[in-house]
C-alpha cells in the first residue's frame, strides 16, 4: 500500500507514461488525490521500466521505474475489493473502471529519465 504525501492527480500514468484520465472522474477522487494523506493506493505487484529495453531505439537505457497501483476509493466511489467505478462511461475492465495506473518510483537521470518519483510513501 502507498499513501499520498502530496498532490498526485497528474502523476498516475498508463503503461505508456501518459497521465490517466480517471483522476478527474469526480470531485471526491480528485480531492482525495490532491490532499496529502487522503489517498490509499494498493500495490498491484507489477513493475515496468521506461523506455522499454526491448525496443531498439531505447538503446537499452531504463530510465524510469513505474509500479502498478489501484486507487482504493472510499464510500460511494467504490469498495476495496475492485474499486469499480459507478460511471457508465468507464470501459468494462479498463483502467477507468478499476482506478488503476502506474506511479513513478523514481529512476535514473540518464536515458531520458528525470529521477522524479510520485509523491507517495509506502505503508504496511
Amino acid at each position: 500500500m502507498f499513501i499520498n504525501i502530496g498532490d498526485i492527480r497528474s502523476t498516475i500514468y498508463d503503461i505508456n507514461g501518459v497521465p490517466v484520465t480517471w483522476t478527474g472522474y469526480n470531485t471526491a477522487i480528485s480531492g482525495s488525490l490532491a490532499t496529502p494523506g487522503s489517498a490509499i493506493l494498493r500495490d498491484m505487484g507489477r513493475t515496468v521500466y521506461l523506455p522499454d529495453p526491448t525496443i531498439p531505439s531505447s538503446v537499452y537505457a531504463q530510465s524510469t521505474i513505474l509500479r502498478k497501483v489501484q486507487y482504493v476509493p472510499q464510500g460511494a466511489n467504490g469498495v476495496y475489493g475492485t474499486g469499480a467505478a459507478a460511471s457508465g462511461t468507464a470501459a468494462p475492465g479498463g483502467a477507468q473502471e478499476y482506478y488503476t495506473g502506474y506511479i513513478r518510483l523514481g529512476g535514473q537521470t540518464y536515458g531520458g529519465g528525470d529521477g522524479v518519483a510520485t509523491a507517495v510513501a509506502r505503508i504496511n
